[in-house]
């Protein structure tokens, strides 16, 4: 009698190379420059880019990253509130101790800012005509005098 065995899927390799350029595209370069920096073609990143196993390992880039920058954060906001008590309980200015007890209250929250769109259309603004399209311009008939 036989046992048969599946055969376990072999993992995808990926050069260092590519992992070089995912790392510099994931923390902000453009392609070409991440290419450039891990000394690999652009066209080999494209041609990696196809592959499934390369798609999840960039992802998976992208999410030590965001992991990384939201580290950052949460240790920036403790050390600004560490400030903010701080000035809160040994500034001399009662307006920066009555500032610092609105921040505290709010949970370190800033304002959001307001920010002025204008979406009206300006007449007489310029307007692109497609070639061949005809334009027509209507204009007043001259009064004539009797």
């Amino acid at each position: 009698m036989t046992h048969l065995r599946p055969v376990p899927t072999p993992k995808p390799r990926i050069s260092a190379k590519l992992r070089a350029a995912m790392d510099y595209r994931v923390r902000g370069a453009t392609i070409t420059e991440a290419c450039e920096k891990a000394s690999l073609s652009p066209a080999g990143w494209h041609k990696a880019m196809k592959r499934p196993a390369v798609r999840d390992a960039y992802e998976a880039a992208q999410a030590r990253f965001i992991a990384e920058a939201e580290g950052l954060r949460a240790v920036a906001k403790v050390r600004a509130l560490e400030v903010a008590l701080d000035l809160m309980l040994n500034a001399k200015s009662e307006s920066i101790r009555a500032r610092m007890a609105e921040f505290l209250a709010a949970d370190a929250k800033v304002s959001p800012v307001a920010v002025h769109v204008d979406a009206r259309q300006i007449a007489g603004a310029y307007e692109y005509r497609r070639p061949g399209e005809r334009v027509v311009e209507i204009q007043q008939a001259p009064h004539e005098e009797t």
